[in-house]
């Protein structure tokens, strides 16, 4: 009987003890963020040319604050110049004034220049395989059932090739993104497939598959598992480096990347 006294006043005296611990987190300074994309789709001959400038924020911060007032130009190998104009009702958005042309392979060279300090990286328009058919089938998962689209591609023999598919829709919340390298597919079939259950009959999907270069497939991969990947014992995420490097200041690189690729799109609803 003392026993359980005394421990009842050991729990006591721990309980009033406890007290509340303020930890002090110090933010660093913004570093610029770079999202820069030009997509040829193959199938509409379409182009999606625009350089995305933001700067980051503290890790309880979900403010976005958009990079105004930068000078972009994007370089192409015959030493042509593509000026880029910020759009005044998206501020941070940056669109050619004259369309970039379509030279597969043909090397790309970005430039950017933001409050005194200049930033630089290149990429080459990388060709992709062809989206050629999308199956659909059930998948009981657990006892629910499920649907699993995979669309699949022919991979060109003897070249080594580096893409990632992406897919967005109404009834996705979260673009979904695969990656795929030709290690053991060489010049076979191959597919990116997207796995869901909120799908219904009519809802219309697009499918996109993106060439890459390979250091851009070692980006995306990185980047695809810091945001999947979870659980206690899960790699703690740190800032990827891109292709992108501060020439001013070589200790305050950008965040992102500069993607150039060719595009293959299909729209797909669900049966």
């Amino acid at each position: 009987m003392r026993n359980g006294y005394y421990l009842l006043i050991c729990v006591f005296l721990l309980l009033k003890c406890e007290d509340s611990i303020e930890v002090n987190v110090f933010d660093s300074e913004p570093l610029l963020v770079v999202e820069a994309q030009i997509n040829w789709i193959k199938e509409t001959q379409k182009t999606e040319q625009e350089v995305i400038l933001s700067l980051s924020s503290s890790y309880f911060s979900d403010t976005y604050v958009p990079a105004i007032g930068a000078e972009v130009d994007i370089l192409d190998s015959n030493e042509n110049t593509y000026t880029f104009s910020e759009d005044l009702e998206a501020p941070g958005h940056y669109f050619p004034l004259d369309t970039i042309p379509y030279i597969l392979n043909q090397e790309l060279k970005l430039n950017i220049t933001y409050e005194g300090q200049k930033f630089t990286g290149t990429e080459s328009l990388i060709s992709v395989s062809t989206i050629d058919s999308i199956s659909q089938k059930p998948i009981f998962f657990f006892g629910e059932e499920r649907i699993q689209l995979d669309a699949f591609c022919i991979d060109p023999k003897n070249k080594k090739n580096y893409t990632f598919f992406e897919f967005t829709g109404e009834s996705i919340e979260i673009t979904e993104f695969n990656v795929f390298r030709d290690d053991f597919v060489d010049g076979f079939i191959y597919n990116g497939f997207l796995f869901g259950s909120d799908f219904e009959i009519g809802d219309k999907i697009r499918f996109r598959q993106y060439g890459l270069s390979k250091r851009g497939f070692n980006y995306w991969n990185l980047l695809i598992n810091q945001n999947t990947q979870g659980g206690p014992f899960a790699t703690v995420p740190v800032n990827l480096n891109g292709n992108i490097i501060n020439l001013t200041n070589p200790n305050a690189n950008p965040l992102g990347y500069f993607r150039a690729s060719e595009v293959s799109e299909v729209i797909y609803l669900v049966k």
